[in-house]
């Protein structure tokens, strides 16, 4: 969310401005803006992505199923942390 300086999770799946892709090997930051803001669009979104791993702040079953379905690893992740800090620690975070 806020794609700039200091990318943050969104607490809300459906609503935030787009996807961070990082490459966990480079570190290379790529985003993907999401301009209708819905769970839907933001689904398809990620899918055409095709990311092995997705971390959010929260995720509907419907959105979580299809994803998964995808073969995407969801994890939940805090608002707290930094992006950051939640790539390193994706092992350690709670699937969604």
């Amino acid at each position: 969310m806020g794609y700039g300086s200091t990318p943050m999770l969104c607490p809300f799946f459906g609503k935030c401005d787009g996807l961070l892709l990082i490459d966990a090997d480079s570190g290379r930051k790529k985003f993907l803006r999401s301009d209708r803001r819905t769970a839907q669009c933001l689904c398809q979104l990620i899918v055409e992505a095709k990311p092995n791993r997705l971390i959010c702040g929260f995720i509907g079953a419907p959105e979580r199923q299809m994803l998964q379905a995808a073969g995407i690893d969801i994890r939940l992740g805090s608002l707290t942390c930094s992006v950051e800090q939640l790539v390193a620690c994706f092992c350690d975070l709670p699937a969604a």
